[in-house]
């Protein structure tokens, strides 16, 4: 199987190392807009063919999947020419920046038989599958309370280097479609559908480099009573901290996603403290993050079903119909935290 990747910036090195983790998968072609960044692409990470061109790279007849890691606008433009050019498509989140765009890829996908799948690395990590496991068998009780927090901190430079980051046109938010993602992704396919009670957002530290969400929070019910709480910045001192804690009737979980399987708090009865040390004592990641190492290396595991459903015509662990319910959840929040660019 040969797989491209298109769009050498941040998260490109793990696809490189997820990929190249699933045996019989060679990387092809490493494609930028910038022929310096996808020449360095290349040599860094040994991929033989290097273009600015999409074309070029979907075109060639021995490509089988891409990966998608361009800016958030470009996403639905490359992921449909890919998918009618026949190759399997793995994209980064967000899906898209329109949701009807993002049902139609879904449905494209569909009609040509292909597999189209949305980064949501997280989602795959063995605590949040294991939580998901105790939420599922009732460990915890009926869910009363999720708390959603991410602290991060993006350099002025961050924004005002980038033709796309901090617009609503280019990234379509900032702090919460970006920086937040995963953590609400996480969240939501624990607990809910969420509905969006009310959010604010602000931006003071970088009012001059972006027109968007530097700081913002938000109040969210699901089924059954749940209340959420969200909350996430740009503005932190730490460069990244997250933190999602289930509160139920019989039993509190608490962890984080940037350092994958750290489990902060499980009590509440005895069963689920069990599961908890349990878990604490026999997990065990190998390997170091290729990029940053908050992103984890859940890439490789996604990348793994993915070319496993391309193998064998299975649906993948979870369905890119997930990442639609997420872009369509944080385009709620931001509707309900002010206007936003073309509302």
């Amino acid at each position: 199987m040969t797989h491209a990747i298109i769009g050498c910036g941040r998260v490109a090195p793990n696809h490189v190392d997820g990929f190249g983790a699933v045996p019989a998968v060679q990387i092809r072609w490493a494609c930028d807009r910038d022929a310096p960044t996808a020449d360095m692409f290349g040599r860094t990470y040994s991929v033989a063919r290097t273009t600015t061109d999409v074309g070029e790279v979907l075109a060639d007849p021995d490509v089988d999947s891409v990966s998608v890691l361009v800016d958030h606008a470009q996403h639905t433009d490359i992921a449909e020419a890919a998918l009618h050019a026949g190759k399997h498509v793995l994209v980064e989140k967000p899906v898209a920046l329109d949701l009807r765009a993002a049902r139609d890829l879904i449905a494209l996908a569909e009609q040509k038989n292909l597999v189209f799948s949305v980064v949501s690395q997280h989602r795959y990590d063995p605590l949040v599958r294991r939580v998901r496991q105790w939420v599922e068998d009732g460990l915890l009780g009926r869910l009363v309370l999720c708390n959603v927090t991410l602290h991060s901190r993006r350099t002025e430079d961050y924004y005002a280097d980038s033709y796309w980051r901090g617009t609503w046109s280019g990234e379509g938010g900032s702090a919460l479609i970006n920086q937040g993602y995963h953590c609400i992704d996480v969240a939501q396919s624990l607990c809910g559908p969420f509905d969006v009670q009310g959010a604010t957002r602000s931006s003071t530290r970088l009012t001059d480099v972006i027109e968007t969400d530097e700081t913002l929070a938000a109040v969210l019910t699901a089924p059954q009573g749940l209340v959420a709480t969200l909350a996430v910045t740009v503005s932190s001192s730490e460069i990244w901290r997250s933190r999602i804690c289930l509160v139920g009737e019989a039993g509190t979980v608490e962890f984080d996603l940037d350092h994958p399987n750290r489990l902060h708090r499980c009590t509440g009865n005895p069963v689920l403290e069990q599961e908890g040390a349990s878990f604490a004592v026999t997990v065990q990641e190998t390997g170091v993050p290729a990029g940053q190492d908050y992103y984890g290396i859940s890439h490789r595991r996604q990348a793994a079903d993915f070319c496993q459903s391309m193998r064998t015509g299975e649906p993948m662990l979870y369905p890119a119909g997930d990442a639609v319910g997420t872009l369509a959840l944080i385009q709620d929040v931001y509707r309900a935290s002010g206007p936003v660019h073309g509302s």
